[in-house]
């Protein structure tokens, strides 16, 4: 047999594969990757607005106020910076129009309001008057009595705002 005369055609070569559209493969991996993307872009972002809430940064300066507190034991200083301090967290857990010009018995009733149990009834006098004295006459029992009513204080507040959501 003479392979010339059996008509056979050359070899020839397929068309080469389109890029375009892909395979449902690299579709479903494209899906998969966008997914993961935005499940991370939403927790990352969560995560920041946990980290920067109100709540959370009165949490951590209180912890401050409590181990200065440690360091110095001078309990005139820890009313006057827990003064302060439930001034600042009042009006950030709250509306600042309402809490900014509260003073005195108003201003104790306003806290106990906020979270919604009587934590500083027995300590008013303290709070409103302490800051103003002189600092012999603040005792340490009354600087752990006040940071522990604070503690209890915040503790109630968050709660309660995590109840109304």
């Amino acid at each position: 047999m003479n392979p010339e005369e059996l008509l056979l055609r050359d070899i020839h070569l397929p068309e080469p594969l389109a890029w375009w559209p892909p395979a449902i493969g690299w579709w479903l991996l494209f899906a998969l990757a966008l997914l993961i993307g935005f499940a991370t872009f939403a927790w990352l972002r969560r995560r920041a607005r946990r980290q920067n809430s109100p709540a959370t940064i009165a949490e951590r300066d209180l912890e401050r106020l409590r181990l200065a507190w440690v360091e110095h034991a001078d309990a005139h200083r820890l009313l006057r910076d827990l003064s302060t301090w439930l001034r600042r967290a009042g009006m950030s857990l709250a509306s600042r129009d309402a809490a900014a010009s509260l003073t005195g018995e108003r201003w104790i009733l306003f806290l106990d309001e906020l979270a919604g149990a009587e934590i500083f009834a027995q300590d008013a006098a303290l709070l409103t008057a302490a800051p103003y004295r002189l600092g012999d006459e603040v005792g340490r029992d009354d600087g752990e009595r006040l940071l522990s009513a604070c503690a209890r204080w915040l503790a109630a507040v968050v709660d309660r705002m995590e109840r109304a959501r």
